[in-house]
């Protein structure tokens, strides 16, 4: 008896749902994004594309897009590269917890 009452009163608690990359398309953002900085050096890169990826999957897309604007104050890749990434992220993101 007591165990039912305990089922009943149970309340579904749900984390907050964020806009993060949506990993069922993981391979096509990685191949998209590559296109985007190739022309960026080596070591950028490589710094680029592993934080973005990081960033997005884990944290969110504002977060993401916050550190690209702070990548383009800092020079180290242009506005329009900064925004052909902020649209990708955009097309490859969902709700998530």
């Amino acid at each position: 008896m007591v165990n039912r009452q305990r089922m009943k009163m149970r309340v579904r608690i749900r984390t907050k749902r964020t806009k993060k990359l949506d990993m069922n398309r993981i391979k096509d953002f990685k191949w998209e994004l590559d296109q985007i900085i190739k022309d960026l050096p080596d070591s950028v890169k490589g710094n680029i594309k592993g934080s973005v990826y990081a960033k997005a999957s884990k944290l969110g897309i504002k977060e993401t897009k916050n550190f690209i604007m702070q990548k383009e104050e800092e020079g180290v890749i242009s506005d329009e590269m900064g925004k052909k990434i902020v649209r990708l992220l955009y097309r490859y993101n969902r709700y998530r917890s």
